[in-house]
């Protein structure tokens, strides 16, 4: 039996003689070996070896507030980067990959994203599936856009009563789906 305070897959828990697999536990040639990372829980009374996850992975999960990068624009949908989980208050290393369906994109009825969104914005977006790609909405006034930059010039846009606005271009930016959280006044 393996007297550790930590284990990761394979490692040895015991025998299938002495003990009975549980929780994260697999048997192979004769021995109770673990499934995960994590620490080992031994039942001596029961006969059951099982192991408790060392820490919960923080994927993204429904109902998850999020924060996202624009990373492809399509007429019915967008590709994003999910970097931040704002619900978990967790930051991703490696980002996951989310997508927004036109339909999801506002109350209001859309023809193209091209209007509402950029390459390299910053979405704020709610998850509405739990299995990758992650399916994400900005329906609602607190999703949406909370930083973005102007196509021409690339210059922070700043929000001006509803719309955005480019200080350096002079333009301003009426179809874009803003949050009322958006970052720059």
């Amino acid at each position: 039996m393996i007297e550790e305070n930590f284990v990761v897959p394979g490692d040895m828990l015991g025998v299938i003689e002495e003990f009975i697999p549980s929780d994260n536990t697999y048997t192979h040639s004769g021995a109770v070996r673990a499934k995960i990372v994590g620490r080992p829980d031994v039942d001596i009374n029961k006969h059951e070896a099982s192991v408790v996850r060392a820490k919960e992975v923080p994927v993204p999960r429904e109902g998850d507030v999020v924060q996202a990068v624009v990373t492809l624009v399509r007429d019915a949908v967008v590709h994003v980067d999910i970097f931040y989980n704002e619900t978990r208050r967790t930051a991703y290393a490696i980002p996951f990959r989310g997508v927004i369906h036109i339909s999801e994109a506002s109350n209001e009825r859309l023809r193209s994203f091209y209007d509402i969104f950029g390459y390299g914005d910053v979405v704020r977006a709610r998850v509405l599936t739990g299995k990758p790609p992650y399916m994400l909405s900005t329906r609602g006034p607190d999703y949406g856009l909370i930083v973005a930059r102007c196509p021409r010039c690339m210059a922070l846009l700043k929000k001006k009563g509803l719309w955005l606005y480019c200080s350096n271009c002079r333009k301003t930016f009426r179809k874009r789906k803003v949050s009322r959280l958006y970052m720059m006044r």
